[in-house]
């Protein structure tokens, strides 16, 4: 046991040292052909279901049922993508317009369908039940793009 000790010992010591053992110096023009990576990118597929929504108006009722988001696609080549940024932001009211980070979600092209199985109108919605009402059929909206659009997020 105290070989075994003395040995994970030696390893922890000499980590640190062979980390660096490969680290070699770079000249000015080396360097300056050096680029690096900012950001991220976000890529895959994507889906899920909403059970109901529903719009309520003086005890009226519109009710969507049965609503699926399927087939989205991001591909990994032209990936949904997080970037800092920074923007010349003049504040409300006017006045100097100040340097401001923020993040931005860039949108890329994506594929799938939303579909909603039953909508009803009439009747009425309560307790998380429609009562009444008639079902005027389903909804279907198909290859939704918001390629070029782009998210901004800052703190104010």
């Amino acid at each position: 046991m105290k070989n075994f000790k003395q040995l994970v010992l030696a390893a922890a010591l000499a980590a640190p040292f062979m980390a660096q053992a490969d680290l070699k110096a770079m000249d000015d023009s080396t360097l300056a052909s050096v680029t690096g990576q900012d950001g991220i990118s976000i890529a895959g597929d994507f889906s899920g279901s909403i059970g109901n929504v529903a719009y309520t108006d003086d005890g009226g009722a519109l009710n969507l049922n049965d609503i699926d988001i399927t087939g989205f696609t991001i591909d990994d080549n032209a990936p949904l993508t997080v970037d800092v940024v920074t923007t010349s932001i003049t504040p409300v009211g006017g006045g100097a317009a100040v340097a401001t980070k923020q993040l931005a979600i860039g949108l890329p092209a994506m594929t799938g369908t939303v579909s909603v199985g039953k909508i009803n109108v009439g009747g009425a919605y309560s307790a998380g039940a429609l009562t009444g009402g008639s079902n005027i059929g389903g909804l279907a909206i198909s290859d939704i793009n918001m390629s070029g659009s782009t998210i901004k997020v800052w703190g104010h």
